[in-house]
C-alpha cells in the first residue's frame, strides 16, 4: 500500500469479501407503518412534491407548497419531540424526533401510531422511491418507513448518506472505509468497496450513479453494484474536512469548504469539459450545502443567511434567514431545496433557478398541546321581576323594504367509526415449515386500525396495527396454505384479502449462474458476467466470485495475488476484477448464495493484459513518483528502477519499492530547479520498453 496523505492518487481501492453476511445479524424489522390511508394523494407513489415542516409552538405538521409558495395542510401532532422533522411518504408523513416517530395519514390528516426511536440523535432523512429514511449517523442505523419498514445496523458511525433515483441507498462506513449499499426493499447492507486506509471524503450522486469524493487525495470515481468507476482528478486542492452536496448541479460537484469559507463546483465527469470554480465565500459559520436541478444553496449561520449560486459560480440569490436562523439546507423529492427555519416557524424554498422565497408557518396553536382554562360562568341570583317579556326585534327602516334573514345552519355530526377496509397487497413467502406474510395498511374508516388478523388452514394470530408483516411458523412441509389479512379498529373487524397459495419446503442451494464468461479489461482487469441462478426455495443473497491461476484448480488456497474472490449483492449481472496476475491464464467461478448455502459454480477463464505504469506530479516543490507493476513478479515486494533528469545536466537515479497486493509505492524528490524546467521521469522495467513522462516546473 501506498502512504495515505494528501496528492496519494495512486492509492487503490478494493472490492470486498461478502460483508453483507457481517451486518446480516444485526437486522431487525421493525412495525412502522403505512398507515390507514383511505388512498394516496394523487401522484404521490411516483415523486414526492412539497415538503413537510414541524412547528413545535404550534404543535402542528405543515406541508408547504413548494409551486404555490404556501402552506396548504396541515396536522397535529401532541407529543412529538421539540426538535422533531418531518419525513414523508406515498400516504404517510413521519415526525422524526430524537425519542420518538410519530406517524400521520397524509389524506385522513391524522396521527395513527408512534414508535421509540432507534438512537437519541436528530437523524439525516431522505425523501426517495422505496423510502422514506432516516439515518442516525452516530449510532450507525438506518431506519426505513413504509410498506416495507426496516431498521438495519450498520455497525458503526456513518457519513452523510445519499440516493441514487432508483431508490438505491448508499452508505459511507467512516471508522472502516466500507462503502454500502441498501436496495429498494432489501433488509441487509452490502458493502461491496472500501476506500484507501486513512482517506477521507463524502457521497454524492451524478447524474443516476453514486459517486465517492475522496478528500485526501483529491479525487472522485463512480460506486455501483457493478464495480468502481475511473478515478477522476477533481483539478482542485480541497482539505479533507470539505463536504459535497448530496446532488449535481447540471453534472457538476457542489464542495463546500466550511474552513477555508470557499465553493468549488467541480466537472466530476469521465471527460471533464469545464475547468473547476472555485467561489469566495464571506467569513462564517456554513451550516451544509445542497444542490437543486440547477443551483446550490449554502446557510451561514453566523449571519443568517442562505446563498444561492448556479453551476458557473454566479450568485443567484441572498435571502436573511428569520428567526433564530435555519437548519441544514435539504434537497426534497420534487429537486427543490427547503431551508427549515429552527423554530419551525417558516421554511425558504429554492427553486430550481436559484431564486428564494420565504413560506411563513402560521396557524391556531393546539388546544391538546398547550390547554388553556376555561373561566366557570358567572354564579347570577335568581330574578325576582317576574314574568319578562323577551325583546322584540327592531322595526324595518321605513321605506326600505325587509332584508332576508339568513338560515342558521349547524355542523353536522361526525360521521360514525365503520370496520376498517381490506388489507391491500396481501402477499405470502414459502419458508422450510414456514411463511412470510406481508401486506399494506387497510382503510381506517374512522378510527384507528389496532391490529391485523392473520388466518389460514389450522391457525390464526394478531400482530399489532403498526405491523405490515407476520412470520408463521409450525407449517406442515409439502401442504398448500393460503393466508387471510383483516384489519381490526374499535368498530369491529374489517374484510380479509387473501394471498395466492404458497408451499413450504426446504430449501435448497440455488443453482449454478447461467452463461459465465469472463474477458479481459484494461489494465491488469477483467469483465466477468453471468445471468441468473435458480433460487430453489430461498431466495438467493448475493453471488460470490473468485478467481485463481487456472493451472491450480479450485480446490488450491485462494491466496493474493494470484488469487482472489469478492461477493456482490443478488441484483448484480457482472463483476469488475482488478490487479490481477498479468499475462497468466485465471479462471473465474461464479456461485449464488442464499441461506440454503452456496450452489454450484459456474466458471470461464481469460488472461488480463497490461503493463507497469508511473505517474509524475509536483507537490511543494517536490517530485513525486506514483509507479506500479502487475507484470513484473508475482512477489509482493518488487522493485522499478526510475531515472530524473533535468537542464543543466540533473539526474538522479532511484529505485521505488512496490510493496502491498498491488505492487504500488511512492517516492519523492526534490529538484532545485526554475519554473519552466522540462523534468523527464524514465520508468525501467526489467521486460518492456522503457516509460517516460515529462512535466513542466511551476
Amino acid at each position: 500500500m501506498i502512504r495515505a496523505g494528501k496528492g496519494t492518487a495512486g492509492a487503490r481501492w478494493r472490492a470486498r469479501a461478502p460483508i453483507a453476511l457481517i451486518v446480516a445479524g444485526c437486522v431487525a424489522v421493525v412495525g412502522i407503518a403505512v398507515g390507514g390511508a383511505a388512498k394516496p394523494l394523487p401522484g404521490l407513489d411516483l415523486v414526492q412534491t412539497g415538503h413537510w415542516i414541524y412547528n413545535s409552538a404550534l404543535g402542528k405538521a405543515f406541508h408547504i407548497d413548494g409551486s404555490g409558495k404556501r402552506a396548504d395542510a396541515e396536522v397535529s401532532v401532541p407529543g412529538a419531540d421539540k426538535d422533531s422533522q418531518v419525513v414523508q411518504g406515498p400516504t404517510q408523513g413521519y415526525v422524526v424526533g430524537p425519542s420518538k416517530n410519530i406517524e400521520f395519514g397524509k389524506s385522513t390528516l391524522s396521527v395513527e401510531g408512534s414508535h421509540p426511536a432507534p438512537a437519541a440523535e436528530r437523524p439525516v432523512t431522505l425523501e426517495v422511491r422505496g423510502g422514506p429514511y432516516a439515518v442516525y449517523r452516530e449510532a450507525g442505523t438506518v431506519s426505513r418507513f413504509g410498506d416495507r419498514a426496516v431498521t438495519v445496523k450498520a455497525g458503526g458511525p456513518l457519513g452523510t448518506p445519499v440516493a441514487t433515483p432508483d431508490g438505491r441507498l448508499w452508505l459511507h462506513r467512516l471508522d472502516t472505509g466500507l462503502l454500502c449499499e441498501l436496495a429498494p426493499g432489501s433488509e441487509r447492507l452490502s458493502c461491496p468497496f472500501v476506500i484507501p486506509q486513512g482517506h477521507k471524503g463524502s457521497l454524492t450522486v451524478v447524474g443516476d450513479a453514486a459517486m465517492f469524493v475522496d478528500t485526501t487525495d483529491d479525487t472522485a470515481r463512480t460506486v455501483a453494484v457493478t464495480g468502481l468507476g475511473d478515478l477522476v482528478k477533481l483539478g482542485v486542492e480541497v482539505p479533507e474536512t470539505a463536504v459535497a452536496a448530496s446532488n449535481d448541479v447540471e453534472g457538476k460537484v457542489a464542495i463546500l469548504d466550511p474552513q477555508g469559507a470557499r465553493l468549488h463546483l467541480v466537472d466530476a465527469g469521465p471527460q471533464a469539459k469545464t475547468a473547476p470554480v472555485t467561489v469566495g465565500l464571506p467569513p462564517g459559520d456554513y451550516a451544509g450545502v445542497a444542490a437543486s436541478r440547477t443551483a446550490v444553496a449554502v446557510v451561514d449561520r453566523t449571519s443568517k443567511t442562505l446563498r444561492t449560486f448556479d453551476r458557473d459560480g454566479r450568485e443567484r440569490d441572498r435571502k436573511p434567514i428569520p428567526g433564530e436562523g435555519g437548519r441544514p439546507p435539504v434537497r426534497g423529492q420534487d429537486s427543490k431545496v427547503y431551508v427549515d427555519g429552527v423554530d419551525g416557524a417558516h421554511v425558504l424554498v429554492v427553486e430550481h433557478d436559484g431564486a428564494v422565497n420565504e413560506v411563513p408557518v402560521t396557524g391556531a396553536p393546539d388546544p391538546a398541546k398547550d390547554p388553556k382554562p376555561v373561566a366557570p360562568p358567572p354564579q347570577n341570583p335568581p330574578d325576582t321581576r317576574g314574568p319578562v317579556t323577551p325583546p322584540q326585534p327592531p322595526p324595518a327602516p321605513s321605506g326600505k323594504p325587509d332584508r332576508p334573514v339568513a338560515p342558521q345552519t349547524t355542523k353536522p355530526p361526525p360521521v360514525a367509526a365503520s370496520p376498517p377496509g381490506a388489507p391491500r397487497s396481501v402477499t405470502a413467502t414459502p419458508g422450510n415449515a414456514s411463511a412470510t406474510v406481508r401486506w399494506n395498511a387497510a382503510a381506517a374508516n374512522g378510527a384507528a386500525v389496532t391490529g391485523y388478523r392473520v388466518t389460514w388452514s389450522g391457525g390464526e394470530r394478531t400482530v399489532g396495527g403498526g405491523a405490515r408483516t407476520a412470520s408463521i411458523t409450525g407449517l406442515a412441509n409439502g401442504a398448500s396454505y393460503v393466508f387471510t389479512v383483516a384489519a381490526i379498529n374499535r368498530a369491529g373487524t374489517g374484510p380479509g384479502a387473501s394471498s395466492a397459495p404458497v408451499t413450504p419446503a426446504v430449501p435448497k442451494p440455488p443453482s449454478a449462474p447461467g452463461n459465465v464468461a469472463a474477458q479481459p479489461q484494461g489494465n491488469g482487469g477483467a469483465l466477468i458476467t453471468w445471468t441468473p441462478a435458480t433460487a430453489n426455495g430461498s431466495p438467493i443473497t448475493g453471488y460470490r466470485i473468485y478467481w485463481c491461476p487456472d493451472s491450480e484448480g479450485i480446490n488450491q488456497p485462494h491466496d493474493p495475488p494470484d488469487c482472489g474472490e469478492a461477493t456482490v449483492p443478488a441484483s448484480a449481472r457482472q463483476y469488475v476484477a482488478d490487479f490481477l496476475l498479468v499475462g497468466t491464464e485465471l479462471r473465474f467461478y461464479v456461485e449464488a448464495t442464499s441461506a440454503a448455502g452456496n450452489g454450484p459454480a459456474g466458471d470461464d477463464p481469460t488472461t488480463p493484459k497490461g503493463r507497469p505504469d508511473i505517474e509524475v506530479t509536483q507537490r511543494n516543490g517536490m517530485v513525486r513518483l506514483v509507479a506500479r507493476t502487475i507484470t513484473e513478479s508475482a512477489n509482493w515486494n518488487a522493485t522499478l528502477p526510475v531515472v530524473v533528469t533535468g537542464p543543466g545536466g540533473f539526474r538522479k537515479e532511484l529505485t521505488i519499492k512496490l510493496t502491498g497486493q498491488h505492487n504500488t509505492g511512492t517516492d519523492l524528490l526534490r529538484y532545485p530547479g526554475a519554473k519552466g524546467d522540462e523534468v523527464t521521469v524514465t520508468l525501467q522495467p526489467k521486460v518492456y520498453s522503457e516509460i517516460s513522462k515529462t512535466i513542466t516546473w511551476k
